[in-house]
């Protein structure tokens, strides 16, 4: 039985009007006598970064694009970016999946709101005063980006360190420019850029500096070099001419280099980079693209919009075949072989393949892309002082390693992951940073979600099952054609895309105890909130 507070059952007085309500929480933190409380909807529960998802896609839907943008940048920096490759779980967790099985397009609504403004310079957050702090930015991918605008708004000078020869990491040379124009992420970094973040680009930890010259420099070090290594099958002949792999595949490809591929290409793996691969390997030539993976097809771990994307423009999706032998003669690549996968994981959840010996497939192939995952260059660590056994020991809530004055974040800190994944991260580590510099306790509060409630019940009554908007695509045009897939939505279709969503989350006299003082009515920044009080002491 729910034990309920008795303050509980009293009247509550607090209005809500929801046709003007974007849930931003203000009244919640503005109430005196703590009586206020916000049902957190369930795709703000989902994200990462804590967007309120609710907020923008309501403004969006009212035709408030400009105040939409003003909400997704406050906790967003880089709508552009997730806007296009997001892993969206705000969708997953959507309500309007279980009303009518379709979730509201999050992630293509932030994409729209990311277009509308792409040709005007983005405003500059208010950056706080000087703390004369200097703190060092070891990689440049999401977890690095984030990680120096958050200690660039709070006033700290932050250098951005890059092995590259430009800045972005995974963003830059890992995503296809039919996945995410590179003018994209320039506009981005460039943000990073007007705030005054300092990029030194050509400077490799390890070689070019050390980790003892960094900390002799700057005040703290965050290291975010994400999971640059490709993972190998160590399989007979796999150094064989034509046997590519899936990171260093789509590098030379962004770089504006163009691998040799055969006629039938095979690439091995399941997730994102080998749907990428498999993608690129058609732009460059390919007359067939068959794409193996262990998973079954319910389990293929790549984005579903992304698989079904390849599957249109003809890539061929092989699932549950592994334990890989090359066919070759003379030294040739001529196949690939595969046995049946019974299962991917042992019962405790462990990666631990099953095969079928006696159940065989063979494909043709003069050219093979293994995409089989990505890891941490543990040689570059070990160097540094941070081996796996150190970095399994970092504190998983500060990101600080046993040395205090440097952090880790994103994919080498926690293994591969997404790119909204790193960037939370990123954010987690700059506020330890923060913390840090400024002699505040690092652990205090960080769990505690705040004035919110995570599970109460949805109101949906009036809203109508609207089928969800299809997202504009752009046809294959053949071979060399990388122009952007995915394309934003009208203004029309945005609007009503936006319509759809439940409104879930809204604020409430959770105590019963107001007092009339008032703050929450008078601060709301939408007119969305109404005391009820006696005539005559309003």
């Amino acid at each position: 039985m729910k034990r309920v507070n008795m303050l509980e059952s009293l009247s509550d007085n607090i209005v809500i009007d929801k046709a003007k309500c974007t849930a931003c929480g203000i009244c919640v933190d503005k109430c005196i006598l703590d009586n206020l409380r916000l049902n957190l909807s369930p795709c703000r529960q989902a994200c990462p970064l804590g967007v309120n998802c609710q907020g923008y896609v309501q403004l969006i839907a009212r035709g408030e694009e400009d105040k939409a943008m003003e909400i997704l940048r406050e906790t967003l920096p880089f709508p552009g970016i997730l806007g296009r490759i997001c892993s969206q779980p705000c969708e997953d967790s959507c309500h309007r999946r279980q009303t009518d099985g379709e979730a509201v397009a999050v992630r293509a609504l932030k994409r729209y709101l990311a277009d509308c403004f792409k040709d005007g310079e983005v405003a500059l957050p208010q950056i706080e005063v000087d703390t004369g702090h200097k703190v060092a930015v070891v990689g440049s991918g999401p977890a690095g980006m984030m990680a120096a605008f958050d200690l660039r708004t709070r006033g700290h000078h932050v250098t951005v360190f890059e092995a590259d020869e430009a800045p972005g990491g995974m963003l830059r040379w890992a995503i296809p420019d039919f996945r995410m124009p590179q003018s994209v992420l320039e506009q981005e970094l460039d943000l990073l850029r007007r705030m005054g973040v300092d990029f030194r680009c050509g400077v490799a930890l390890g070689k070019d500096r050390s980790l003892e010259e960094l900390k002799q420099t700057h005040q703290a070090v965050v290291i975010a070099i994400g999971c640059p290594e490709y993972t190998r099958l160590n399989s007979e002949d796999e150094n064989l001419p034509g046997v590519y792999y899936g990171l260093p595949f789509l590098r030379e490809v962004r770089a504006g280099r163009r691998p040799a591929v055969g006629a039938k290409v095979v690439v091995i793996g399941g997730g994102n980079v080998a749907v990428d691969a498999a993608q690129t390997a058609l732009r460059l030539g390919a007359a067939e693209v068959a794409m193996v993976c262990l998973e079954s097809e319910e389990e293929v771990p790549a984005f579903r919009t992304a698989i079904n994307g390849a599957l249109a423009e003809g890539v061929k999706l092989e699932c549950s075949w592994g334990s890989v032998k090359f066919l070759s003669s003379g030294g040739k690549l001529e196949g690939v072989s595969f046995q049946r996968c019974l299962k991917v994981f042992d019962e405790c959840g462990q990666f631990e393949p099953v095969f079928d010996s006696c159940e065989l497939k063979d494909l043709q192939a003069d050219t093979v892309i293994v995409a089989i995952g990505q890891q941490r260059n543990t040689a570059l660590l070990t160097q540094i002082g941070l081996s796996e056994e150190l970095i399994a020991q970092v504190d998983q809530l500060t990101l600080q390693t046993a040395d205090e004055k440097v952090f880790i974040a994103g994919d080498v800190a926690s293994g591969p992951s997404s790119v909204v994944d790193a960037m939370a991260k990123g954010r987690q580590a700059a506020e330890s940073v923060h913390r840090y510099l400024q002699g505040e306790h690092m652990r205090y509060g960080r769990r505690y979600a705040g004035p919110v409630e995570t599970e109460f019940e949805i109101e949906t009554d009036g809203n109508k099952s609207v089928p969800r908007a299809k997202i504009p695509e752009k046809l294959y045009a053949g071979n060399g054609d990388f122009k952007e897939i995915e394309e934003a939505f009208d203004t029309q279709t945005a609007r009503k895309e936006a319509s759809r969503c439940h409104s879930c989350g809204t604020p409430f006299g959770k105590y019963r105890t107001c007092w009339f003082c008032l703050p929450c009515e008078v601060e709301c920044p939408n007119d969305a909130l109404y005391v009820e009080i006696p005539y005559l002491l309003r």
